[in-house]
């Protein structure tokens, strides 16, 4: 796993991407990536890290399902904030944007949760512990 490796993080996050592109719908694809995000940035990859969450919510925004989407982005968002407060803020843009919160209980909750985030009254999810 990148985040505990003593070798290069980079090249087991790239496996890890390539293992994300067998899941079977966009939203595999895209959220699973989320570790992989957190793990290159806790490592010190903040460039790689950047271009692994720009990658995945590219395709968690094109998840068919709404609640599905909400998931994806909010898992994303969190690995985000990993990078730092301007990539978190980009991600929940795209949450906002992305998954209306008249549309689905999920797309309320996540939206409410980053908003709690992004305020600063709610933690993001650790992803190693």
């Amino acid at each position: 796993m990148a985040r505990f490796t003593d070798g290069d993080p980079v090249a087991i996050a790239s496996e890890a991407a390539r293992a994300a592109q067998e899941c079977g719908d966009d939203y595999g694809k895209s959220a699973v990536r989320a570790w992989e995000v957190a793990a290159l940035a806790e490592r010190g990859s903040a460039a790689e890290a950047r271009r692994s969450l720009s990658e995945a919510l590219k395709l968690a925004k094109s998840v068919e399902s709404m609640s599905s989407r909400s998931e994806a982005l909010l898992l994303l968002m969190q690995a985000a904030f990993r990078i730092g407060r301007d990539e978190a803020m980009r991600a929940y843009a795209l949450l906002k944007e992305s998954c209306p919160v008249e549309e689905h209980s999920r797309c309320k909750r996540a939206v409410r949760d980053a908003e709690r985030m992004i305020s600063g009254t709610q933690e993001p999810r650790p992803f190693f512990w």
